[in-house]
């Protein structure tokens, strides 16, 4: 018996997930990456199955989903196409569970909206160039970069920095100024834009979070974020593998195919290695998740180690590849770029590392 016990209810999840994302997503997801966008049909394909906003309470139109299963989600669709698998985990993540967590009335209204099937974004710069134009009300100008789903949200998430501290507020899509798509190395298809506000005026009552409440609040969410991204870069991993293994049997050199020289197995084993210790890792925190467990130190242990497994599987897929891991008639070079990108939007495996650190000499 493994590690990892999925109940009837993840297994089935797993199966149509990972049904749906060859069915509907692989066949063109060369076209998702080459137009930097994901249609419109699939979300509504996701939420016809319930899998765009699983976490969110049946009372609101979600299926009210565990976090184990949330991360299955992640994975499978990762698997297939990261961006993907990213723009479910910010929905999830970061927009449905700082929903969940604030005791604004509003937060139900857009819980409902999530349930129905919209997508909301998320603003991760700390570092954006804003300026307060007015307090009462607030008025904002300025530029926020790496906003996580923008380009695909009918609202968003806004950490702004005002006398009182950081707060964040709700903002409609129809409120946003100006977006621009940056030019990203990985994660080209998940949405993630720049936006420029001008003159924007937010309402009191939009917002979410403020005072201690917002700090505490912020940093569970982050760390329910990094879970998802683990589940992501697991995804990765795993196709990185998948894609090396079936390459090296079919490509030959020297007469005989390259999986049967001792540097590409050793290269594959230690992948394996890697994408399975990261695994148990990452069920074993989501695990803690619904067993209202500690969760703090497991956490950053599993985005660590599964973000470092992507990046890892991703280099030695391109290796294994050769010349042709380099182009794009393959997927390894995606794997590696989408790979590098987890290291970015969550924290990176320093920060984590110090955290880690910090806490086993406190």
């Amino acid at each position: 018996m493994g590690l990892i016990n999925l109940n009837n209810e993840q297994k089935m999840v797993q199966n149509e997930v990972k049904k749906f994302a060859l069915q509907e997503i692989e066949p063109i997801v060369q076209e998702i990456e080459k137009n930097a966008g994901i249609p419109e049909v699939i979300f509504r394909k996701l939420n016809e199955l319930g899998i765009l906003s699983p976490i969110i309470p049946q009372e609101y139109g979600g299926a009210g989903f565990d976090t184990t299963s949330l991360c299955i989600i992640i994975e499978e669709l990762s698997k297939i196409c990261a961006s993907l698998g990213l723009v479910v985990a910010v929905n999830n993540g970061l927009v449905a569970y700082s929903l969940m967590k604030s005791r604004n009335e509003k937060s139900k209204t857009y819980l409902k909206r999530l349930g129905n099937g919209e997508l909301g974004g998320f603003d991760i710069d700390f570092d954006k160039n804003l300026q307060i134009i007015s307090q009462n009300p607030l008025k904002i100008n300025g530029r926020s970069r790496f906003v996580l789903s923008g380009a695909y949200a009918k609202f968003l998430l806004l950490d702004i920095k005002t006398e009182n501290g950081w707060s964040l507020y709700l903002i409609e899509s129809s409120d946003k100024s100006k977006i621009t798509n940056p030019y990203l190395l990985g994660m080209r298809s998940a949405g993630i834009v720049d936006i420029t506000f001008d003159n924007l005026e937010i309402p009191d009552d939009f917002c979410l979070l403020d005072g201690t409440v917002y700090n505490t609040t912020m940093e569970e969410t982050r760390d329910y974020f990094n879970l998802c991204l683990s589940a992501v870069g697991l995804g990765i991993a795993q196709a990185a593998l998948e894609a090396s293994i079936k390459y090296a049997k079919e490509r030959r050199q020297f007469n005989r195919p390259i999986c049967e020289f001792p540097m590409v197995q050793e290269m594959l084993a230690e992948m394996k290695i890697r994408i399975e210790s990261s695994r148990n890792l990452v069920y074993d925190a989501a695990i803690r998740y619904d067993t209202k467990e500690e969760t703090r130190m497991a956490v950053k242990i599993a985005v660590t180690a599964s973000t470092e497994s992507a990046v890892y599987c991703g280099i030695k897929g391109v290796q294994i590849f050769g010349g042709y891991g380099y182009t794009k008639d393959y997927p390894v070079e995606r794997y590696l770029r989408d790979a590098k990108a987890l290291e970015v939007l969550g924290d990176s495996p320093i920060k984590l590392r110090e955290i880690i650190a910090r806490e086993l000499i406190s």
